[in-house]
């Protein structure tokens, strides 16, 4: 099973603790990968400092804000949901992130590959939020390996919008999978990958989407498991009209439709690699993870496949 975790699932010391239980309750049914965004709000706040630092003169007053911003972020975090032995392991990764982070901003400052340093920009937020729910895990008791997608998703040079090479990615993904230990519950970064030769890329807006169902597609995966925070797929955005209803079941062809108008609020690219490989998927939400939320069922499929059991 392949379970997908956006940023508001584990943006919250609650929420985050939340997808450890459900991640734990998977594994007890069968094999887990999990595939997690950034904490809530800072893939937006790195590319608000990306965005500034292309257009004010004190790039080093961005840079130095955004960084003492994303270190009270992540270690009040890692507080309260992390054992302190752990808690130590994680201040440690946070210290070389933001390292790196600020000799990214160098690199642009100076001319150097400023594309490739801008993907580099961010994909820190994936890269301190994998290595957090990494750690949680392991103080739940379960095996949890630390991954890194820029070994796995193999991409061209598009930075930004990177094109995934399938083939390489494929033989990557399979051969990591296959040398893992059985019991083993991996949490993989959505949203990047890398060149060849090395260099991080993103997929573009709402990349994690594509990356979960990659790894679906390609461990030929049961089924597809996307947290939100709402239950499920509406007629409209419920945020924003009262009269919006919750769609009890789409099947795959009805969710293509919806995705190419925008309206599932996934990756484009989202929905082709589960309908090519008959893999269903279903939206929850994170604040009510027992509700049952909208299953999308490509023809040959069913609901059966899919867990929790819509």
């Amino acid at each position: 099973m392949v379970f997908k975790f956006g940023g508001t699932s584990v943006g919250t010391p609650d929420r985050f603790r939340t997808v450890v239980r459900l991640i734990q309750e998977g594994a007890a049914e069968g094999r887990v990968v999990a595939i997690v965004s950034a904490l809530s709000g800072v893939s937006r706040q790195l590319a608000t400092a990306l965005e500034a630092a292309s257009t004010r003169a004190d790039t080093a007053a961005v840079v130095a804000n955004l960084v003492d911003t994303l270190r009270a972020r992540h270690a009040e975090q890692a507080r309260a949901v992390l054992s302190t032995s752990h808690q130590s392991t994680f201040e440690t990764i946070l210290d070389e992130r933001l390292t790196f982070l600020r000799r990214s901003f160098e690199q642009i400052e100076h001319g150097k590959a400023a594309s490739a340093a801008r993907d580099a920009i961010l994909a820190v937020g994936e890269q301190l939020s994998v290595p957090m729910v990494t750690l949680a895990l392991r103080d739940a008791g379960l095996q949890a390996p630390r991954c890194d997608a820029t070994d796995l998703v193999v991409t061209d040079d598009t930075f930004g919008a990177a094109r995934v090479q399938h083939t390489l990615t494929t033989e990557r993904i399979c051969s990591w999978y296959r040398a893992l230990d059985p019991a083993a519950v991996p949490v993989v970064a959505g949203f990047i990958g890398a060149t060849e030769a090395g260099s991080t890329t993103t997929l573009g807006f709402e990349g994690s989407d594509y990356s979960a169902a990659l790894f679906a597609h390609i461990l030929r995966a049961q089924g597809l498991t996307r947290y939100t925070d709402v239950d499920g797929i509406y007629t409209e955005d419920p945020d924003t009209n009262e009269a919006a209803e919750r769609i009890d079941r789409l099947s795959m062809d009805e969710a293509i439709e919806r995705s190419a108008s925008g309206g599932l609020g996934m990756h484009p690219k989202t929905l082709r690699p589960l309908a090519d490989a008959g893999i269903p998927m279903q939206v929850r939400s994170i604040a009510a993870p027992d509700r049952s939320g909208t299953p999308i069922v490509p023809d040959g499929s069913t609901v059966d496949a899919l867990w929790p059991r819509p």
